[in-house]
């Protein structure tokens, strides 16, 4: 008898849920992506923990089918469902005919085929012509008097009916006294290693990481201003006060790795010839006002996730964070041109020497790591940001001397050494504390020197740190 290995990956899921800055409309986008999964159940007949469905969360989908008809039923009708309750969402499906149990070629060549058929246009049912009227906010066809057009009016029609928590309506009720919040996303490490290797195991550990991620966000939020925007699988978008960020993905990125530990489908699958007893996850935070456009904190939280991956090589739990100062955001690559790194020119010995030379320090000083002994820390940066938020600390004189490193190398280092003589003199502020703090971040740190080299390359932590205290209040006090 033959059976059949069905696929289908819905695409538009990041635009339908952040096109709007109305906190309304993010979590009734959100609850309809979460219901994407029900409807699929429905319409398969497969229920949650069936062997059969192999994968269903955050838009994608794999199972097993034995019966040719309802597969040929759920191709025809699936989309028509989900792209006529999610107006602008699309959706690609494959079929590969299997054996009695699928392979890893299987899954190889089902993938290729979603791939293809991702990259075929379709034609969104919210298209309009010149005579229509449209909504002013979407520029999408409105469909009633309150400037709707159709996704938003599913959005907050949704919303009304699954609202039960009336303490963050709007986005300004998550932000901090500053008028900031945190727009965080995580992403797990190595899925893409470990999947394959799962075998007939797949299905069971899809529920169970499934599982360990609500957990573990579940345990992190408690006590902190944070709203879920997607929780599926090894995927993590959250909004929260921005005091709330750094300590809300400490707590998940520990407990995600305590859950993960604990899942049974993990026995016995070795990477590297190394065997895997847990998950580690990065995560990119970004700061901004509660009124920035929110597509651009989404798109640079993503960024900034992926750059955490690429530095740890998806081998640690780690985390990169940008304060969002521009307009919008074009790539990481520019804002390190032009917001993280300094060109300090150099004085020379020689004044026939007329060409000004540079040295070049980069003020992006992460990612910072959940545990690890060589790196940068996420709860040694929280101490040094709490020690330079005491009364009497240099924090103020150390912008003037960011500053100054644009002038010339030797000026900033007079500049230094006087701040920290003021320091010393005022004794409101104990620097053998800081340089303790710093020399955890990095043991050539000290309040003497800021600058230290890193992979070649002189970078500093005060921007980081700077930029932390200009964005939150206290992470233990008033918010």
């Amino acid at each position: 008898m033959s059976r059949y290995l069905y696929g289908a990956s819905v695409q538009g899921i990041q635009e339908f849920i952040f096109k709007t800055n109305d906190l309304k409309s993010i979590v009734g986008a959100s609850e309809i992506v979460k219901s994407l999964v029900q409807e699929f159940e429905n319409i398969s007949g497969y229920k949650k923990g069936n062997k059969n469905i192999l994968l269903n969360a955050a838009g994608n989908i794999k199972a097993i089918f034995d019966d040719k008809e309802i597969l040929e039923n759920i191709v025809l009708n699936f989309p028509k469902q989900i792209m006529q309750k999610a107006y602008g969402i699309t959706i690609s499906q494959a079929v590969v005919k299997i054996k009695d149990n699928y392979t890893q070629y299987d899954i190889d060549e089902l993938e290729k085929k979603l791939k293809t058929q991702r990259n075929k246009p379709s034609i969104p049912l919210d298209s309009s012509i010149n005579i229509m009227k449209l909504a002013p906010k979407t520029a999408k066809p409105l469909i009633n008097n309150k400037d709707e057009d159709k996704a938003t009016n599913q959005k907050i029609n949704t919303y009304k009916t699954i609202e039960k928590d009336e303490t963050y309506k709007e986005l300004k009720d998550i932000s901090n006294k500053k008028n900031k919040i945190a727009v965080i996303h995580i992403d797990g490490n190595g899925l893409g290693q470990i999947v394959p290797k799962l075998g007939t195991k797949l299905s069971s550990f899809s529920t169970s990481l499934d599982n360990a991620t609500k957990n573990a966000v579940n345990i992190a939020k408690q006590n902190k201003k944070v709203r879920e925007i997607i929780v599926g699988g090894d995927d993590v978008t959250v909004i929260c006060d921005a005091n709330d960020a750094l300590s809300f993905v400490s707590e998940f990125l520990e407990n995600f790795e305590k859950e993960t530990s604990k899942i049974e489908e993990l026995n016995g699958i070795k990477i590297e010839d190394k065997q895997i007893t847990k998950l580690t996850a990065c995560a990119g935070i970004a700061y901004c006002n509660e009124k920035y456009p929110f597509h651009y904190a989404v798109n640079l939280a993503e960024i900034l996730c992926g750059i955490a991956k690429k530095e740890s090589e998806r081998k640690a739990s780690c985390l990169m964070f940008h304060n969002i100062q521009s307009s919008n955001i074009q790539s990481w690559d520019k804002i390190i041109q032009d917001e993280l790194t300094i060109l300090s020119p150099i004085k020379q010995d020689d004044d026939n020497d007329k060409k000004i030379k540079y040295k070049t320090i980069r003020c992006d000083f992460g990612p910072y790591y959940l545990d690890n002994t060589k790196q940068p820390t996420i709860q040694n940066f929280l101490n040094s940001v709490e020690a330079y938020r005491c009364d009497g600390s240099p924090s103020s004189r150390l912008r003037n001397w960011l500053s100054e490193l644009y002038k010339s190398d030797k000026n900033s280092e007079y500049l230094l050494n006087r701040i920290n003589q003021i320091t010393e003199q005022s004794g409101k502020w104990n620097s053998c504390i800081m340089d303790r703090n710093l020399k955890n971040i990095n043991q050539k740190l000290s309040s003497d020197n800021l600058i230290v080299k890193i992979n070649d390359k002189d970078k500093t932590p005060i921007y980081d740190i700077l930029q932390i205290l200009s964005t939150t209040t206290s992470y233990q006090g008033d918010k």
